[in-house]
């Protein structure tokens, strides 16, 4: 599922930075969420891909850096896409640039922290990790407001995303629910045809018809 969001409607020709990332939704049995807090910034886990890198390569490389635990790829389930459209986005060396941002975002269990292998660069911004209830996020993210010129971009995306995942989460719960009853009704419908099936070999034509007629109201 591809997401995008271009507020100031940019025009990909009017972008001069395109970077991509993969970051995850780590989430542990109590159903809180792995989140970090970088230059006073909350985001998800993961990072830049390297050069001719995959995807999946760097989120199991990201997540080894900043949690120090190893995860493996088919531990997650892949969620969605955003292409994010940043006009004058604010970097870190004072410049702006039209940039278009490509994030891929995977699920998993929470596995736990371990030895960090933290850039310089994370060091600086006070990169730290902290488990928050999944259902508190949100609000938590909208009030953390302060004077870094970025905050802005990633609320917005973060913001997206969770009411993505929320959404996600409750078409497989529907989806479960329904598969559930299609599942009930078609053993009783196969009692159903069954048994009628036995009164027609037995002669008993009265009891063959209301077992037909009772498949027949559970088809409807």
């Amino acid at each position: 599922m591809d997401i995008i969001i271009n507020d100031a409607n940019l025009k990909l020709e009017e972008v001069n930075e395109i970077n991509n990332k993969v970051r995850s939704l780590l989430i542990d049995e109590d159903n809180n969420i792995l989140v970090a807090n970088y230059y006073g910034i909350y985001l998800l886990p993961g990072g830049s891909l390297d050069k001719e890198e995959s995807k999946e390569t760097a989120l199991i490389r990201e997540l080894k850096e900043e949690t120090g635990t190893n995860y493996f790829i088919d531990e997650f389930t892949y969620l969605c896409t955003i292409n994010y459209y940043q006009k004058n986005y604010p970097k870190r060396n004072g410049k702006f640039k039209n940039r278009l941002l490509t994030t891929h975002y995977y699920v998993g269990k929470y596995k736990g922290l371990s030895m960090q292998s933290l850039t310089e660069s994370e060091k600086t911004g006070n990169f730290k990790l902290e488990l928050i209830p999944l259902d508190k996020l949100e609000e938590l993210i909208a009030n953390n407001r302060n004077d870094n010129p970025r905050n802005m971009y990633f609320i917005k995306e973060l913001v997206t995303v969770l009411k993505y995942f929320n959404d996600y989460k409750y078409k497989i719960i529907i989806y479960s629910i329904g598969l559930f009853i299609f599942n009930f009704v078609s053993i009783f419908n196969g009692y159903f045809i069954g048994r009628a099936t036995e009164e027609v070999t037995n002669s008993n034509t009265m009891l063959a018809v209301v077992f037909l007629i009772m498949y027949f109201f559970s088809e409807i």
